[in-house]
């Protein structure tokens, strides 16, 4: 359904760091859409969530996704809360035959990505899979430098990122996650790797340990992933690499390389011997403010969050899919499980085992 002569109106579930510091800001800066309610278990956070960003419907409890869903106010559902929970909210969404956008993992596991999938097209609605990394401009130039053919035949592509850990506990418990790192962080670089690659995945290999975090989880990961054709991307991610996040893609080709850090060359160098305090927000996931630092500016914009959720305000209200879709999302999942199962059996792992 075409919703292109009016404003998208977006109901958020979710209060925490991703929606207050990413989405929020990024919906405010596009023209074509608005928020217009808020969904929260915690009625405190929700309300102070609410008045901070001006929205007037506010839901909190344990039926908050459902009323929110049922809203009449609403036409599209930004999901924006605990892995365990998107499934639920997915459902929720399409049943109500809501447009819908789902942070990223789509699903603790493939299964239920498949899952969330059926629930979309069952119910003909817009799905989009909210992967910020293949949205980030400086991405997004690195992919056209690719495309032009300038660095010739791609044949290996490393993505790394990197900190001290989650900003919530609940990332540390697989129950609630479906995982650690490759969970976590693995499913941006993985489907960074796929984007520029452009090719058909074939076989997994990984490895896992925890290291540091009190955690039944991975801390540290390695995924190698072969694509058709013979290249090979490369995901590192951890959860014990101190001084903030490590944000970066390198792509080489047989006649080139492009190189990003979409973290640390932020344009922005300083140093200070003051207290703790006085620098303000500094970076996500930083752990100190002294000493030698790479202050961020528009970390939503630089994010790739303002391009995305302005392509998905877009595709919605025209009535096409994204470029970013439930089926991408699938597509990471199963190449994540892939991954846990190649470092639980020390194999390499076809995906036509998946």
């Amino acid at each position: 359904m075409s919703l292109a002569s009016k404003k998208l109106k977006v109901g958020i579930i979710g209060t925490g760091f991703v929606t207050d510091e990413l989405h929020l800001p990024a919906f405010r800066s596009i023209s074509d859409a608005e928020i217009v309610a808020v969904a929260g278990h915690d009625p405190k956070k929700v309300s102070e969530f609410a008045s901070k960003w001006r929205i007037k419907e506010t839901y909190s409890g344990e039926d908050a996704i459902d009323k929110l869903c049922k809203s009449n106010s609403v036409d599209a559902v930004d999901i924006a809360i605990p892995n365990d929970l998107h499934l639920v909210a997915i459902e929720a969404a399409t049943e109500n035959h809501k447009a819908v956008i789902c942070e990223k993992p789509l699903g603790r596991n493939a299964e239920e990505a498949k899952r969330a999938l059926k629930a979309a097209q069952k119910n003909g609605v817009i799905h989009c899979y909210a992967e910020n990394e293949v949205f980030a401009p400086q991405v997004r130039r690195a992919k056209e430098f690719v495309d032009s053919g300038a660095v010739g035949r791609l044949t290996w592509v490393r993505a790394r990122e990197a900190h001290s850990g989650p900003h919530s506990k609940w990332f540390y418990d697989p129950a609630r996650s479906g995982g650690g790192t490759i969970m976590d962080m693995g499913c941006h670089s993985i489907e960074t790797g796929r984007y520029f690659l452009g090719k058909k995945p074939e076989s997994v290999s990984a490895w896992t340990a925890t290291l540091l975090h009190k955690t039944s989880a991975e801390d540290n990961s390695l995924v190698l992933i072969k694509y058709e054709g013979g290249a090979l991307s490369q995901n590192e991610n951890s959860w014990t690499a101190k001084g903030g996040v490590d944000g970066r893609f390198e792509v080489y080709g047989t006649e080139g390389c492009v190189l990003v850090d979409t973290a640390r060359e932020t344009g922005i160098r300083a140093f200070t011997t003051g207290r703790e305090g006085k620098t303000g927000y500094i970076v996500e996931k930083a752990d100190a403010n002294v000493g030698w630092m790479y202050p961020v500016w528009g970390e939503y914009i630089t994010g790739g969050f303002v391009d995305e959720m302005k392509h998905f305000t877009e595709a919605i209200l025209v009535g096409v899919e994204p470029r970013e879709t439930f089926e991408d999302g699938l597509m990471v999942n199963e190449l994540m499980d892939a991954a846990y199962r190649s470092s639980k059996e020390a194999h390499w792992v076809s995906m036509s085992e998946i």
